[in-house]
């Protein structure tokens, strides 16, 4: 499984048959750089996106997201359990994060998280190994406190951030920066990547630091 950072909250997860990108309508409002993007499955994790088709049309983004290997794109903005392509993609009840399995391995996306998030919602997720979560804290998203505490239940082998302070973003207010997040958690494993590419996990998952990657 490979990912790349399409910009803010918006990432493009390619597995062997299928790829999902995530929230390309935050990316639109940013006001950061969206360059037209290939996938087959869009994640929408904002819960005012009720709508189950034509998300993308009526986002007025129809054009910036076009298929990849499949003739038409698939939609998802509502819990549920899907299986697509090889890749097992699930949304719980009353949460707004997404769990995406290929094999034995497990991305959690949480990218539009909010201040009312509840960590308890992270207890049964299982391993995962690759989280992806806002960490600017601020008025848009869950605040340090309860970062913390997901890290604590998810214990991922690999968090690669998003949604914090970036020169040219529209969205959030005082967000805090890449060196806030650093600073106040105290990560020394740390680094910065083009994509990753993610192979499934050994059955005794190891025991090592989280590894911090920015996109």
């Amino acid at each position: 499984m490979k990912i790349k950072k399409h910009n803010w909250t918006s990432f493009i997860i390619s597995g062997d048959k299928i790829t999902v990108i995530t929230d390309p309508q935050e990316l639109n409002k940013s006001g950061l750089s969206f360059t037209k993007a290939k996938a087959d499955v869009v994640l929408f994790s904002d819960p005012d996106l009720k709508m189950h088709t034509d998300i993308l049309k009526k986002e007025g983004i129809e054009k910036k997201v076009v298929p990849d290997k499949r003739d038409s794109i698939i939609e998802i903005s509502t819990p549920g359990e899907f299986e697509i392509g090889g890749l097992m993609i699930r949304r719980p009840v009353r949460t707004n994060f997404y769990l995406i399995d290929e094999q034995n391995l497990r991305v959690m996306y949480m990218g539009l998280a909010g201040k009312d998030f509840d960590p308890k919602d992270v207890e049964d997720v299982g391993d995962v190994d690759v989280l992806i979560a806002p960490i600017g804290n601020g008025d848009m998203f869950l605040n340090y406190e309860t970062l913390e505490k997901v890290f604590s239940e998810v214990d991922p082998q690999i968090l690669i951030p998003c949604g914090l302070k970036e020169d040219g973003a529209k969205l959030g207010n005082e967000l805090k920066s890449r060196d806030d997040f650093i600073n106040h958690f105290g990560f020394s494993n740390i680094s910065d990547e083009s994509y990753i590419t993610v192979k499934p996990r050994n059955n005794e998952k190891e025991e090592t630091p989280m590894e911090v990657i920015f996109l």
